[in-house]
């Protein structure tokens, strides 16, 4: 019973750890670029676009979320949004445009084919491997410290071991 209340504790451990991982990158993502477009629809498109585009100045940001003064990059790719929004091209048109100029690095996702799958479905398998050892390891660790069968620490002489022993028996006794 004691061991499904440890497996629990440590699961409800490892939820809240990915909560908090997952309260930080959404708060991280609210975060808005500045937009000189006034419409609240044209903005809340031009976040949704540029939250899909990386900056390229080689900062490794979304361009939503670069925040280089003056950037070279980002500013240009958001003033081209703003343009192409008022054009009333579609987010994807958008998305597109940008692609078939910078090629798919500029994605701040890969595309959920081919070989870019594995960018979508190996994080998953990483994590459930990874605890699936830790719950491994802890279940290990805790049963054997509750069961007191650790190995004796070979560093011990014997007869210094056994003395010990007969020592702590009579105290108790």
């Amino acid at each position: 019973m004691s061991r499904a209340i440890d497996r629990v504790v440590l699961a409800c451990l490892l939820g809240a750890a990915l909560l908090v991982f997952a309260l930080g990158v959404q708060h991280a993502r609210a975060q808005s670029a500045q937009t000189r477009l006034t419409d609240p629809v044209l903005a809340e498109a031009f976040n949704r676009v540029s939250d899909r585009l990386m900056c390229q100045c080689g900062c490794n940001e979304g361009l939503r979320v670069c925040n280089h003064q003056n950037c070279p990059s980002a500013i240009p790719m958001r003033r081209e949004i703003e343009r192409q929004l008022q054009a009333g091209r579609t987010e994807d048109a958008i998305v597109q445009s940008f692609v078939d100029e910078y090629g798919l690095k500029v994605l701040s996702a890969p595309p959920a084919s081919g070989f870019n799958l594995a960018a979508w479905v190996m994080p998953g398998f990483v994590i459930l491997a990874g605890l699936l050892l830790l719950i491994h390891f802890a279940g290990h660790w805790i049963v054997r410290r509750r069961s007191g069968d650790a190995a004796p620490d070979p560093t011990i002489d014997p007869e210094l071991a056994e003395r010990i022993e007969r020592e702590l028996k009579s105290v108790d006794g």
